[in-house]
C-alpha cells in the first residue's frame, strides 16, 4: 500500500506542475471558521481549546458523498460502524465513547431516539448541508444528557444571492441511482433554501434493497435591530429490506444466512424555531423551539423453508419537543457571560409493549475570558433534572493560547459527562430497571495546533483520556426483569492519540491525513470496548490538473477491532475511494455549467465487516451529471 500512495502522489507532482506554473504565485490563505457549537455564542476556532474539526459543504460538494456517514470516517477520533449498504444501521463513536453517549445535532436540535438512545446516520441525508461541527470531548455542560464522547452538529445551508439552482443524476452498480435538486437564494429581507434526494439501491444480496427519500428547506428573514428568523424543516423517509437472519445464540456467521422477506420502515422529520436579537452591542438573546419525530417499523414474515420459523412485527414511535432561551452579556472584548434555560419532553411507545414519557428542566452558565488576543478561557457548569433519575450536575472548562508569531496554538480542556438510561434500558418488559442511574465521564485532553510554511501546512495533535463510570451492563436477576436487567455495574476507560493535517504541496494539489491511536480497556471484562479501533488512518488528495477539473483520491487503513462475544474479532481494511468533477459547459442561456460527476468507493473491492456477519459493500460507483442555473 505504501509503494501505490508513493507512486500516485509521485505522478500527481508530476502533473501537476505544468498547471501550476500556469497560476500566479500567491500565498494560500486559510480563514479560520466561526464555530457555534463549541460555546454558546459565535466563536473563532482559533480561541477554543477543545479538540475540533469542521466539514463543510463544498467538501461534501467535492467528495460526492452520497450518505452522511462517509463524511465522517476521515476525522480522528471517530469512528463509523456501518451494517451492511446503503441505508442500513449507520453509527459513530468518538474516542472509544460508544454511539449512544456521541451526542448528534441537526441545528442544534438532537436527533437521537429515546429508546435505543443512538442516531442511525442513515436517517440523515446529506442535502442542503452548510457545514457539519464535531466537537472531541465531554460537552454536556452545553448540552446535557449523551454528550459523553463529543458533539456532532450538522447545521443548515442558509440562501444567499440570486436565485440559484442545481439538479443532479447519478447512477451505478448495485442498480443505485441517486437524483438531487436544490434551489436557494434571497430577496430583500427574506432567504430560502430547499433541497430533495432520492437514493436507491439493490444492494449485494436478496432482500438487500433500499430507498431512501429525503426533503430538507430553510426560511428565514432579517429584522431590525440585528435580530432574525429562522424555520428548519428536514424529512427522511427510508424503506431498506433486512437481508441478514438474525441467529440466536450469537455470534452472527461470517457468511450471512439469507433472510428473503424482512422489511423496515423509518420516518424522522426534524422542525426548529429559531430566533435571535442583538439590540445593543453588549446583549444577545436567542430562542429555539423544535421538534423531533422517528417512527420505526420492522416486519419478519415466516421465512419460506424454515417449518419452526415465526412472524414478528413491531412498531416503535418516538417524539421529543424542546424550548431555549439563551442570553449572552458582553463585556468589551474580554468577556462573554451567558446564561441558558431550556425544557426537553421526550415519549416513546413502542406498540403493544410499553409507553412512557420523561421531562427534563435544565439551566447552565457558561463564561468566556480573553486575554490580549492570545489566551483564552472558557468555563461553565450545567444542571438538568430528568424526571426518571433524578438531578445530574457537569462542568467544563477549557483553555487556549496562541502564538501568533509561530502560528501556534496550544490547548487543553478537561470535563465531566453523563448519559442517560433509555427507555429500552428502563422499562422494556422483563429486561428494564427502572433503577438506572446515568452512565458518568471524567475527561482531559491537550493538544497543539501548528502552521508552517505560510499556512500551507496545517498540524493537528492531541492526547486524550477518558474514565467511564457507572456504566449500563446487561444482565443480572431482577425482582422487575425475570429475565435478567441491566445494571450500573461497568468501568471502562478510554485513551489515546489523534493527529492530522493537511499540506498545500502546490496551489492545485491538497493532500490530508489522519490517524487515531486508540486503546480502550472494558474494566468489567477485561476486553477493549467494541468495535474500536486501535489504530485507523486515512489519507487524501485533491488535485485540479486544469481549471475544468477537480479528482480526490482517498484511503482508510483501519486495524481489526474487537466486536463482541468472547474472542470474536473484525479483520483489519483497507479501503480505497476515489472520484472527481469534470466542468462540461459553461453558460447556455439558463444553464450556468454542466458537470460529469464520479465517485467510486471500496475500489479495490475489500471484503470486510464493521459489524460481524453483515458485510460492507464491495466495489461500487456512481456516475452523472449536475447542472447548475
Amino acid at each position: 500500500m505504501r509503494q501505490v500512495l508513493g507512486a500516485m502522489l509521485t505522478l500527481m507532482l508530476a502533473l501537476a506542475v505544468p498547471a501550476a506554473a500556469q497560476e500566479t504565485k500567491q500565498e494560500t490563505k486559510k480563514v479560520d471558521p466561526v464555530v457555534v457549537t463549541a460555546t454558546m455564542v459565535d466563536t473563532p476556532a482559533e480561541q477554543l481549546g477543545v479538540a475540533l474539526t469542521v466539514v463543510t459543504g463544498e467538501d461534501l460538494k467535492t467528495y460526492q458523498y452520497s450518505t452522511l456517514d462517509d463524511a465522517f470516517r476521515s476525522i480522528p477520533g471517530v469512528n463509523v460502524v456501518q451494517q451492511g449498504s446503503y441505508g442500513k444501521l449507520s453509527t459513530l463513536s468518538i474516542r472509544g465513547a460508544n454511539s449512544s453517549q456521541v451526542l448528534i445535532l441537526v441545528d442544534g436540535v438532537r436527533v437521537s431516539s429515546p429508546t435505543v438512545g443512538q442516531t442511525d446516520l442513515s436517517d440523515i441525508s446529506p442535502d442542503l448541508i452548510e457545514r457539519i461541527e464535531v466537537i472531541r470531548g465531554p460537552q454536556s455542560t452545553l448540552y446535557g444528557a449523551d454528550a459523553i464522547g463529543g458533539v456532532v452538529n450538522i447545521i443548515t445551508k442558509k440562501g444567499t444571492g440570486p436565485f440559484s439552482a442545481t439538479v443532479e443524476n447519478m447512477g451505478g452498480n448495485y442498480d443505485t441511482l441517486h437524483n438531487k435538486i436544490s434551489l436557494g437564494g434571497a430577496y430583500k429581507i427574506f432567504n430560502y433554501s430547499l433541497s430533495g434526494s432520492h437514493l436507491e439501491s439493490n444492494g449485494q444480496f436478496q432482500n438487500d434493497n433500499s430507498n431512501i427519500n429525503a426533503v430538507s428547506g430553510r426560511v428565514g428573514v432579517s429584522l431590525p435591530f440585528d435580530s432574525s428568523l429562522a424555520f428548519v424543516y428536514r424529512y427522511n423517509k427510508t424503506d431498506t429490506g433486512v437481508p441478514v437472519k438474525g441467529v440466536f445464540p450469537p455470534p452472527q456467521p461470517v457468511d450471512p444466512i439469507i433472510n428473503p422477506n424482512a422489511k423496515q420502515q423509518t420516518e424522522t422529520t426534524v422542525m426548529s424555531l429559531e430566533g435571535k436579537t442583538r439590540p445593543v452591542e453588549w446583549w444577545e438573546s436567542r430562542a429555539r423551539i423544535s421538534r423531533y419525530t422517528n417512527n420505526q417499523g420492522f416486519q419478519d414474515p415466516v421465512d419460506p423453508g424454515f417449518d419452526f420459523d415465526f412472524p414478528f412485527r413491531s412498531q416503535v414511535d418516538v417524539e421529543r419537543r424542546e424550548a431555549e432561551w439563551l442570553n449572552s452579556i458582553f463585556l468589551g472584548k474580554w468577556s462573554t457571560t451567558t446564561v441558558g434555560f431550556g425544557y426537553r419532553h421526550e415519549e416513546g411507545d413502542n406498540k403493544g409493549v410499553f409507553r412512557t414519557a420523561r421531562h427534563v428542566p435544565w439551566v447552565l452558565f457558561e463564561e468566556q475570558l480573553r486575554f490580549f488576543d492570545r489566551l483564552f478561557i472558557t468555563g461553565g457548569f450545567r444542571i438538568e433534572d430528568d424526571s426518571v433519575f433524578g438531578q445530574a450536575t457537569t462542568a467544563q472548562g477549557s483553555v487556549a493560547f496562541v502564538i501568533k508569531e509561530t502560528g501556534t496554538r496550544l490547548r487543553g480542556s478537561a470535563g465531566t459527562g453523563f448519559r442517560a438510561p433509555t427507555f429500552n434500558d428502563l422499562f422494556f418488559p422483563d429486561f428494564g430497571n427502572p433503577d438506572l442511574l446515568p452512565e458518568r465521564s471524567q475527561s482531559w485532553d491537550v493538544g497543539v495546533d501548528q502552521n508552517l510554511w505560510q499556512n500551507r501546512i496545517r498540524l493537528k495533535l492531541s492526547y486524550f483520556a477518558t474514565n467511564f463510570s457507572d456504566a449500563i451492563v446487561c444482565c443480572v436477576p431482577l425482582p422487575t426483569a425475570p429475565f435478567g436487567g441491566p445494571v450500573n455495574a461497568g468501568r471502562a476507560r478510554s485513551k489515546g492519540v489523534e493527529a492530522g493535517g493537511e499540506v498545500d504541496i502546490l496551489p492545485n494539489l491538497v493532500a490530508s491525513f489522519a490517524y487515531s491511536y486508540t486503546d480502550t480497556d472494558n474494566l468489567s471484562t477485561n476486553r477493549p470496548l467494541a468495535r474500536i479501533p486501535r489504530n485507523a488512518g486515512s489519507a487524501g488528495l485533491t488535485w485540479e490538473p486544469i481549471p475544468r477539473l477537480s479528482l480526490f483520491a482517498q484511503v482508510y487503513v483501519v486495524s481489526r477491532q474487537f466486536d463482541s462475544y468472547g474472542d470474536l474479532y473484525n479483520s483489519g481494511h483497507t479501503r480505497v475511494d476515489a472520484g472527481g468533477t469534470y466542468r462540461l459547459l459553461d453558460r447556455f442561456g439558463w444553464l450556468q455549467r454542466l458537470e460529469l460527476v464520479a465517485r467510486a468507493q471500496n475500489i479495490l473491492n475489500e471484503k470486510y465487516a464493521e459489524v460481524h456477519g453483515f458485510p460492507a459493500l464491495g466495489a461500487n460507483f456512481l456516475v452523472g451529471l449536475r447542472a447548475g442555473f
